[in-house]
């Protein structure tokens, strides 16, 4: 911005104002002057909303974008056991690692270790259970993939 000041000044413009975004300016009638601020920013069109280019949406969109996410649906009982299998969903994530292997089937197996090894009591607490398997999934995609997705972990009690 000064540099465009500047070239206005040495193009003859008698009253060149630096201005930052959201500068409001006055240039007439008398002097050209800043005159008060007003809100400014990026905004993107979602959907049929505005939001600003900072709002977590904006930032959870690109990184599940780049990274995918992982949802699992598994049920524990009071006494702390796993009814059925976990079931899960991968989106925007290969199908294979480099060798060949499921990454689906890795997140199932880092699923059954991660909550195989918790204390029974710790395996009646539905959090507890959720934040084991999505520290567990995370970890072994990443070390599949070299990246880490988004885990949704829904734990559903029986």
């Amino acid at each position: 911005m000064a540099e465009h000041a500047a070239l206005a000044r040495r193009a003859g413009v008698a009253k060149a104002l630096q201005c930052r975004n959201g500068d409001l300016l006055r240039l007439a009638p008398g002097e050209p002057a800043i005159i008060d601020e007003v809100p400014a920013g990026r905004l993107y069109k979602d959907g049929a909303l505005l939001v600003e280019a900072e709002a977590r949406t904006v930032a959870d969109r690109r990184r599940l974008g780049f990274v995918g996410i992982v949802s699992v649906a598994l049920v524990v009982t009071d006494r702390g056991e796993i009814v059925g299998e976990p079931a899960l969903e991968l989106t925007g994530i290969p199908e294979t690692d480099a060798d060949g292997n499921l990454i689906a089937r890795i997140a199932y197996d880092a699923i059954q270790e991660a909550i195989g090894s918790m204390p029974r009591p710790r395996r009646r607490d539905p959090d507890a259970v959720a934040e084991a398997a999505r520290r567990a999934v995370r970890a072994a995609i990443g070390a599949a993939w070299g990246k880490k997705p988004l885990c949704h972990i829904q734990v559903l009690t029986a």
